[in-house]
Parts: C-alpha cells; sequence; structure tokens
C-alpha cells in the first residue's frame, strides 16, 4: 500500500486528488502564481489535499508525511500574501475547513479554538458570552491558525500588541508526529513560524469582556500633522482600543465610491475604543485635534471597509495593486515615506504611472504596521508584469532601511527572516528570547527533511529550491531600478499563454477571477460551503481554481479542463450572497450561471418518455383537454413521476380539473440556461401551441416555473406570440386553497436553485397555517451535474446528515436525497400526507450500467483516443515545425488530421460497443433504444471527465521520438486538446450514428 491509499483508507471522503482540489488551493491573496507565470518554476500545486476532522487525523497525516518524505503544507482560507499556505514543493496540503471548533471558557476569559475557525466565529462565540476577541488580524474571515501562524497586527493592536500576545496556549502536533502543548516562552517556536515547526491543531485565545465599541475621526490637512498626533497617542497613552490612518487617496476613493465616513483628500485617523472609556478617551482626541489643527467627527467602524482587505478591494477596482506591508518605529515613519516617495512617486496619488498610498495601524509598544499600496501598469497576465512586481521588491527594501522589517516572510524575503522574528518580534525580544534562533535551531534539529512548510521562513537546503530564484529575480529589479520603464518597453508583452488556454475553457469566468481579493467574504456567507467546507464550493475557490489553472499550463506545458470539473466549480446554488458581501464587486452567481451553461449546454438531449401518470382510472377525470389551467408534469418529473401521481389526487379532492401536460413535454429548461436560444425558441412555440388561451400554468418542478415565468416572457417578441398566462407553483396553489393545521410542527424546507423566486411566499403560508419552517438552501445538482461531479452527492449527504428528514421544493432534488439514503419528501408530498392523502409509489422501467461496464466504456474510449493519435502521428510530426506560430495558428494546421482522429474514434467505439449493446438488451428485455440512450449518456460523461493532458502522455513521448526538427511541445499538445474537446459533440454525433446503423 502506498502514500496514496494509506491517505485514501486513512481520510476517506475527506482525501482529494482531484484537479479541481489541487488548483483551488494553490493560490494566496499574494502573487505567487504572477511569479510561475513569469518563468519561476515553483511547484504550487499540491499533490494531495487532505480535510482533517481531528488532532488524530493530522498526527496520522503527519506520520504518513515523515514516512513517505513528502511535504505537509498546512491551510487556512488563503488570506495571506506571502505564499505561506501554498506549496513550494508539491505534497500534502491540510486544509482546516472542517476543524473549526470553539469552546468558550467563561471563567478564564479564554476561548479554545481549533485551527479552521474563523476570528469573526470566534468574537461571535465570545459576544454570546458577554466576551469579545482582545484583537484580530485585519483579515477577520481568515483563520485562527493562520493567524497565529504569521503572528500579525491588527484590530485592537494599539491596546493589545501582536496576536502572539493574546495567545495562552498552543497544542502542535510536532515534527516527530507528537502533539505537544506550548505556553509562555515556547510559544515563540509557533508564533511567527509560519508552520515550518509543526501544526497547529488548537489554540487558547484571551478575550476580554465585551463592550459597545465607539468610533471617532479625526481629520488632517497634511502628513505633518498627522506625524505629530501619532507622537501624541504614545506620549499621552491614550486608552483607545485601536488606531488607524488611512492616508488621502485611500480616504477620497472609499468616502466617495462606499460611504466610509472620512473626509476626502485628508489624513483620517479612526479611533476605536470601549463605550466606557469615553469620558477618558474623547477629551484628549479632541485635545490633540485642537493641537494639530485637525476636524474631529464621528465614525463608525462596521463596515467591511474598516478592514484591511476592505482598502485593497476598493483600491483594486482602479487597478491591480502591488501591497506590502511591514512594521518599523513610529519615529521612522517620515524616513519611510520619504524614501518610498524617491522609489515608486508622490505620496497620496495613485495610478499606474506611479505614486502610493498608505494605511496604518498603530501597535502598543510604539511599533506602526504600515500598509503601502501601488498601482502596477499592465495586466496581472501579462508577460511584463514582472517588471512591475519589481516595486515590491524596492518597498520590502525601504522598510528594511529604517530598521524595520515585512510583516511577514513566506517563500519571497527569508533575508529579512531575522529582522521580523527578533528585531520586530516584540512579544519575545521583551521576554528574552532570540525567536528567530530558536524557530532556526528547532527546524534542523527535527526536521532535516524540510516536512514541513518548505520554502516558508528560511532558505532551503534539499526540496522547494526554485524559490531561491526569487531573490535573483528580486536583485534584478532593484538593478533595473532607474529603467524598469525602459525593459517593460523593451520586453515582449501579451497575454501568457496559460490563461489564453484556460479562458478558452472559462471564457468571462477567468478574467473576473483575477479580480478576486481573497478576503474569503463570500466563504463566510456561503450557506453550502457551510455544509460542504471544501474549498471548491466556495467563491473564492472557484476563482482561485483559475490562478491554479494558469500555474498548473506554465509548469506542465499543458492542462485539459473537463467539462465535469466546470460542473464542480459553478454548481452552486445561486443564492446571491457573495455578491451581496464582495468588496471587489464581482457579480459572482450571475457568472456561476454562465459557467453553467457551459457544462448544459453539452448535455446530451436525452430522449422523451411518456409515462403513465393515470395508473389509477379515477384520477383521469381530473384531466380536462378544454380546462384554462394547465398542470405541466413535463420531462423534470421523469426521475420522480410519484409526485405527479401525488399532485393529482390531491386536485380530485379538491376538486379542481386541468389540462394535464404529461412527462413527454420539454419546457426547454436546459436550452434556456444554456443559451441555445433557436432551440429553446422552436420548444417554446411547440408549447405555446399546447397551452393556447390558457390563463394559468401550474408548475410541479422549479425548473419549469423558472422557465415558464421568466424566458417565455423574455423569448415572446422573438417567438412572435404573447403570453398571457399567470405561472403558479403547485405548492403556492395548495398552500392558498387548502385547510391544515400545522400545530408548531417543525419542517426543514430545501429551497432549490430555481424556486428562490418564491420560497418566501412557501415558508410565509407555511408559518400562517402553524408551522416552524427552517430554510436550508444548497443546489442537489440533480438537473445539472447528472453524473458529472460530486457536489450533489455531497450536498444532498451534508442535508440529511444535519436535518434528518427533508422537506423539498423541488422534486428532482427528492429523488437525488433519496439515491444516497437521505429521508426526503416533496411539498407537494407533504401537504397531501396531510390532507389524508396516501403519496404514490411509482416505479420507472429503466436501465442502469453497471461499474464494470462503465469502466469498460472508459478504458476503451482512452485507448481509442491513443489509438487515433498513434496513426497520425507521423503526420502529425511532419508539422511541428509549424507550431513555433501558437496554438491559434497550429490549429489551423492539423484541424483535418483531428477531424479524420475525431472520425476514427468514433467509428472504433460503435464497432467496440455494438455488441455489448445487443447483448445487454437481450440480458434484461429492455428495447435497444433505451439500452442504446444509457450508453451514449455513459459515453458523454466519460468524455466530460477525463483530462485529455494525462490520457495523451504516451503518444506525446511517441511524438517525441518522431519529430526532427524544432518544434513546441506544448503548443502540438495544447492544439490536439483543445480540437478534440471542440470535437465532442461531432464525436457523440458518429457514435450514436454507427451503433444505430449496427443495431438496425
Amino acid at each position: 500500500m502506498g502514500l496514496e491509499e494509506e491517505l485514501k483508507s486513512l481520510l476517506e471522503d475527506s482525501f482529494h486528488d482531484e484537479l479541481v482540489e489541487r488548483l483551488s488551493h494553490s493560490v494566496d491573496f499574494g502573487f505567487v502564481p504572477e511569479l510561475v507565470w513569469s518563468g519561476i518554476k515553483i511547484n504550487i500545486v499540491p499533490d494531495y489535499v487532505a480535510y482533517p476532522r481531528s488532532v488524530e487525523d493530522i498526527i496520522n497525516v503527519v506520520r504518513l508525511g515523515l514516512k513517505y518524505k513528502i511535504p505537509i503544507v498546512p491551510y487556512g482560507r488563503g488570506t495571506n500574501r506571502y505564499g505561506n499556505a501554498i506549496p513550494a514543493d508539491g505534497g500534502i496540503l491540510l486544509d482546516f475547513s472542517k476543524m473549526t471548533n470553539v469552546t468558550i471558557d467563561e471563567s478564564n476569559k479564554m476561548a479554545i479554538v481549533e485551527p479552521g475557525a474563523t476570528w469573526k466565529l470566534v468574537d461571535i462565540y465570545a459576544q454570546q458570552k458577554g466576551l469579545q476577541l482582545r484583537t484580530f488580524p485585519s483579515s477577520y474571515d481568515s483563520t485562527v491558525g493562520g493567524g497565529i501562524a504569521g503572528d500579525a497586527l491588527g484590530i485592537g493592536s494599539y491596546e493589545y500588541g501582536f496576536i502572539s500576545d493574546n495567545v495562552s496556549f498552543v497544542e502542535m502536533v510536532n515534527p516527530k508526529g507528537d502533539l505537544v502543548r506550548l505556553e509562555g516562552k515556547d510559544l515563540a517556536l509557533v508564533c511567527g513560524a509560519e508552520g515550518t515547526t509543526g501544526i497547529i491543531a488548537k489554540a487558547g485565545l484571551k478575550l476580554r469582556n465585551f463592550s459597545p465599541t465607539e468610533a471617532m475621526v479625526i481629520s488632517f490637512d497634511n502628513l505633518d500633522q498627522m506625524m505629530h498626533a501619532v507622537g501624541e497617542f504614545y506620549r499621552e497613552v491614550i486608552p483607545a482600543w485601536h488606531v488607524q490612518v488611512r492616508g488621502p487617496y485611500i480616504s477620497t476613493y472609499m468616502a466617495e465610491k462606499y460611504k466610509a465616513p472620512f473626509e476626502p483628500q485628508k489624513w483620517n485617523m479612526v479611533i476605536l475604543y470601549p463605550s466606557p472609556r469615553s469620558p477618558l478617551v474623547e477629551p484628549k482626541i479632541y485635545k490633540i485635534a485642537q493641537s494639530y489643527g485637525g476636524k474631529v467627527f464621528e465614525g463608525e467602524w462596521t463596515g467591511w471597509w474598516s478592514f484591511n482587505h476592505g482598502v485593497a478591494a476598493a483600491l483594486r477596482t482602479q487597478g491591480l495593486l502591488i501591497h506590502q506591508h511591514g512594521l518599523i518605529h513610529y519615529t521612522r515613519l517620515l524616513d519611510l515615506l520619504k524614501n518610498l516617495e524617491k522609489s515608486i512617486g508622490k505620496l497620496g496619488e495613485l495610478s499606474p504611472d506611479g505614486g502610493f498610498d498608505v494605511d496604518i495601524a498603530l501597535e502598543r509598544r510604539e511599533v506602526l504596521l504600515v500598509n503601502a499600496f501601488t498601482q502596477i501598469s499592465v495586466s496581472p497576465v501579462d508577460k511584463k508584469i514582472l517588471y512591475d512586481l519589481a516595486k515590491n521588491t524596492l518597498m520590502m527594501d525601504e522598510f528594511v532601511k529604517v530598521n524595520g522589517s515585512l510583516l511577514s516572510i513566506g517563500i519571497f524575503a527569508h533575508k529579512y527572516a531575522k529582522n521580523r522574528l527578533s528585531s520586530m518580534g516584540k512579544t519575545f525580544s521583551d521576554l528574552g528570547v532570540d525567536r528567530y534562533e530558536v524557530i532556526r535551531k528547532y527546524k534542523e534539529e527535527t526536521d532535516p527533511n524540510e516536512i514541513f512548510n518548505p520554502g516558508k521562513l528560511f532558505d532551503p537546503k534539499n526540496r522547494a529550491k526554485a524559490i531561491l530564484e526569487i531573490p535573483r529575480r528580486q536583485q534584478e529589479a532593484l538593478n533595473f531600478r532607474f529603467a524598469i520603464g525602459f525593459v517593460k518597453r523593451l520586453s515582449p508583452g501579451g497575454e501568457v499563454e496559460g490563461f489564453k488556454h484556460v479562458r478558452r475553457y472559462l471564457e468571462d469566468f477567468a478574467d473576473y477571477s483575477l479580480m478576486c481579493i481573497d478576503c474569503s467574504m463570500c466563504v463566510t456567507v456561503c450557506p453550502q460551503y457551510r455544509l460542504i467546507p471544501q474549498w471548491p464550493y466556495a467563491s473564492k475557490g472557484m476563482f482561485d481554481f483559475v490562478r491554479g489553472a494558469i500555474a498548473y499550463y506554465e509548469l506542465n506545458g499543458s492542462i485539459d479542463i473537463p467539462d465535469s470539473v466546470i460542473a464542480e466549480i459553478s454548481g452552486c446554488h445561486k443564492c446571491g450572497l457573495c455578491d451581496g458581501v464582495c468588496p471587489a464587486r464581482i457579480p459572482i452567481s450571475t457568472l456561476l450561471i454562465k459557467l453553467n451553461s457551459l457544462v448544459a449546454k453539452k448535455l446530451p438531449e436525452e430522449p422523451t418518455v411518456e409515462l403513465s401518470i393515470f395508473s389509477d382510472p379515477e384520477l383521469a377525470s381530473v384531466n380536462d383537454p378544454n380546462s384554462q389551467f394547465v398542470l405541466w408534469v413535463g420531462k423534470n418529473t421523469v426521475s420522480n413521476p410519484a409526485v405527479a401521481i401525488t399532485a393529482l389526487k390531491i386536485l380530485k379532492k379538491m376538486g379542481l380539473k386541468v389540462k394535464v401536460v404529461g412527462t413527454s413535454a420539454d419546457s426547454g429548461f436546459l436550452d434556456y440556461i444554456s443559451g441555445n436560444g433557436n432551440r429553446f425558441l422552436e420548444k417554446m412555440k411547440q408549447n405555446l401551441d399546447t397551452v393556447n388561451n390558457s390563463l394559468e400554468i401550474i408548475t410541479i418542478t422549479p425548473e419549469d416555473y423558472r422557465t415558464f415565468s421568466t424566458a417565455y416572457k423574455d423569448y415572446s417578441k422573438l417567438a412572435g406570440a404573447e403570453v398571457f398566462f399567470e405561472v403558479v407553483p403547485l405548492e403556492l396553489r395548495l398552500l392558498k386553497s387548502i385547510l391544515i393545521d400545522g400545530s408548531n410542527e417543525n419542517i426543514n424546507l430545501h429551497v432549490a436553485c430555481f424556486s428562490s423566486e418564491y420560497s418566501d411566499e412557501v415558508i410565509k403560508r407555511l408559518s400562517e397555517k402553524g408551522f416552524r419552517v427552517k430554510k436550508i438552501e444548497g443546489c442537489s445538482g440533480a438537473i445539472l451535474e447528472k453524473s458529472l461531479g460530486k457536489r450533489a452527492d455531497l450536498m444532498a449527504r451534508a442535508i440529511g446528515e444535519r436535518y434528518g428528514k427533508v422537506v423539498t421544493l423541488c422534486p428532482l432534488a427528492a429523488a437525488k436525497f433519496r439515491s444516497v439514503g437521505i429521508n426526503a419528501v416533496t411539498l407537494i408530498e407533504f401537504l397531501a400526507e396531510k390532507l389524508g392523502i396516501q403519496s404514490a409509489q411509482y416505479q420507472v422501467v429503466s436501465f442502469q450500467l453497471d461499474e464494470n461496464s462503465k469502466e469498460y466504456i472508459k478504458k476503451e474510449l482512452i485507448a481509442s483516443i491513443l489509438s487515433s493519435l498513434n496513426s497520425q502521428v507521423n503526420l502529425i510530426a511532419d508539422t511541428a515545425s509549424f507550431s513555433t506560430s501558437g496554438v491559434d495558428e497550429y490549429k489551423k494546421i492539423i484541424e483535418p488530421i483531428i477531424v479524420q482522429v475525431v472520425d476514427n474514434i468514433g467509428k472504433t467505439i460503435a464497432s467496440k460497443l455494438s455488441g455489448s449493446i445487443r447483448q445487454k438488451s437481450s440480458q434484461s428485455s429492455i428495447d435497444k433504444a433505451i439500452v442504446l440512450a444509457e450508453y451514449l449518456k455513459e459515453i458523454s460523461n466519460t468524455l466530460s471527465t477525463i483530462e485529455l493532458d494525462k490520457v495523451m502522455q504516451p503518444f506525446t513521448s511517441l511524438l517525441k521520438s518522431r519529430v526532427t526538427e524544432e518544434y513546441d511541445e506544448n503548443v502540438v499538445i495544447s492544439a490536439i486538446i483543445q480540437l478534440l474537446r471542440d470535437n465532442t459533440e461531432k464525436l457523440k454525433t458518429i457514435i450514436a450514428t454507427e451503433i444505430s446503423k449496427t443495431l438496425g
């Protein structure tokens, strides 16, 4: 048994080696991926991703890492900007999303916290007990484990200092795989060690009594006034909790664009303090303002803009930022600012051509955390980006010149590690501890194989050595200090190949992903992430995937992103909560709907089936072809037709007659959401003839409701028809008409994606009838995912485990829940039960392929792809010299070859599978057409899940041996993969046509 097998056995569903998991964990707030795109081959993509659920899991994974000598990297939320939480040499990445427990020890004023809990979550738990955090990083939605590992400053540091000043103990899994408890001076081994000395498993955080927080702002006209005010805060020892200074450009932009309580064009000092201290703090604030020409007004601090990531988000809307933060003594601030002006332009002016602005937090021991922001002048995916990133190196250097340090080291600035850990490590220097030496010696003695987060904090000796290229590039940038603009003009620009390649798969989604600032606010509000705490299922993880995919391409020369991966990262509920909190104002849910459509348009058109829903002859009386009220059953109920029969029973009991449209009818939902406008219009015109003169269409599925209520009205002019009917979900129709007493019964109501428009009305009416309703959001993925991806099964199980019995507004979701063993009914069936109507039991006669058959299809498909490519290898080799012209040009040259390859694959697969289809049909006594449809569906699924770049590796080796001219291997392979993907639909058609011919 190897490492992969042992990890699977140990962690089960919490172990992942899929591309989507690995790529979504290869990015943080910084620009490490951009360095990879620029040619520094840092292996930032983990080999495996593990989600430990307990201390025991951490210990066991660490021991496996030690056994196999593979790196282990701890990951919280990826909000740091120095590469601390992403690999520098692959390995196992530990994501702590499933270790978020918080316990409040009221008597000792302490929170006992697992590493994956966010500071915001801890604060919420503490406030419920009359306590609150003393200090926390400005990235409020980051994790406790990450904050301790980085030993940052943050909100509250004016009173309470560094994070390490506020930690009582840390339990850490050390490099021997043992759990140890660190307190007092021993905390120097973990606070600021950036995960290089062990893995944090639990921590105790000191808390303070809760008190309402007041906020005042002093605005100053100039830098000199602000500098005097900062000095006065230290001389007077004003009992504030937090003091922050916003520079003039930042203040202006945030006041005008986000209504932040700042005076534009001024230096704005925000002072936060507990309400009971108002008599002590406010007179001193007014005195400082009066002494140095400031203006005092009331502020607030509850908006997202209050935090550091809020500033970064606001400024990034003007262009991509370079952001460096460091620590200096307050008396050296003026020197720092003057030096930065010489290096990067005027203070308080921010543009791609130069200038910078600052954001400053005061720490209680006369240390300032200075955040310096400047902009870049090219796109983040431009090949010239490296020269703009030189500004970051310049800023690093200026902090150290004034005897300061960087806030964090990560993989960027090892030569500054001693300065950061010792000179500016106030907590431990006050205790007489040389933190740098303590960590360095411990690391050398206990982790000689550099298993723990290699490449961070210290120069690597054995692994992750690619990062040693960074200092060389930094020095090169400094050498060009006064000629960066000149060098950029001489250097070739344009988008990096990785971005162009990835964009072909993900379209606009790739562009917007580059705007994400990794603040994790979207993660905090995401209801689906709370149910499935895995990174690809959070908006940040979806965007991180894009940057990881670009890096993967630059590292490996090719990448294929199957439809199953796109389904995984885009199959969320589309509730829109992430849109509401995103500081960068990215239209996340709209982008995910568009991304969904890329998958939906490729789903095979399944044959319609007319099921007999009038199995009870008495139900036929409900159907009145002349009724102006239509009950639209539709094809989406085929997976759960029992709900339609139950609906008919309810309507019969109510004495209602409707025109019933059966299961062979297709509203056109998939065509609508996938943008297949022409096909949708054809179905719409046909359906309008069916429902002609109807006053009301009653729908059973949310998908049909959305299509009739929205799409038909949107497309009515194109169809040349007016839509007069009303569209009403059956649940609402029933709740308006029936009399039942809820008697305070609890309902866990699952609100499916496309039922969100009417779910509040449903909940309101259920509540009025006496039910106590808990709203559960989360897409079951029943329509879009089919067998693509794992999200649907994970979501269904998570909802079932958390809520027990589920009542859902979606018949497809009910079927999905039941398929994984969850007790679920539709609301229609639930209401029927209250009316004394027994829900129908209905078995659909269908055919399903067993796992062996599915594996056989996959094996034959891969074999035929390789065989067909190999048959054309000499011709492809003969054209390879043209690859130096780029992917797009080379595609034009080899397209006829790949068309022939696709034709050969189709005919080969058809001949291989025809006999199996005939045999399966005979054995199961099911019509060959049904068996064929299942085979074609599985072929489609297989094509949607295989990674062609991996499948083609044997062909790549063969091609190398045949090419005699100089060629670009990456271009050749990328072109072939793209052409194969472009011809997927043609391949499916060839297979279907050839098999149909054979079967007669």
